[in-house]
């Protein structure tokens, strides 16, 4: 039975990237203890993903709060290379603007082989 190689994981990314690239600009804001206060230092990171839309039409999540069922899909996901280092954590949320929208990232999936990490699927929400 074959193996999995890091590396052609790694090209297949780069390859799949590159037919049909978004570029987008993440800004983050991080508190940087500076001369012994904390301090927003905002940081701009340049990208190149793949941002498709996935058919997630089984999925059906409940709200109970309101009357009825609430029907929602994941519709758009993000591919990223490994260089991106994305993390997504409930205080900070990492959103952008690309050609499909305002986009929101609500989680990231590193996809790991050979314990190297080969790039990023992520889980995007559009923001109106």
């Amino acid at each position: 039975m074959a193996k999995l190689k890091a590396k052609k994981i790694i090209d297949a990314i780069n390859k799949g990237i590159a037919l049909n690239p978004t570029t987008i600009e993440i800004k983050h804001t991080e508190k940087v203890i500076i001369d012994g206060a904390f301090e927003e230092v905002e940081t701009i990171k340049t990208l190149k993903a793949l941002i498709y839309l996935d058919d997630s039409s089984t999925q059906i999540n409940i709200d109970t709060k309101t009357i009825g069922t609430s029907y929602s899909t994941n519709k758009y996901k993000m591919i990223a290379d490994k260089d991106a280092e994305l993390e997504v954590n409930p205080k900070e949320a990492i959103e952008f603007k690309c050609k499909e929208g305002h986009m929101k990232i609500k989680a990231t999936y590193p996809i790991v082989i050979e314990e190297i990490v080969c790039g990023y699927e992520c889980d995007l929400e559009r923001i109106d």
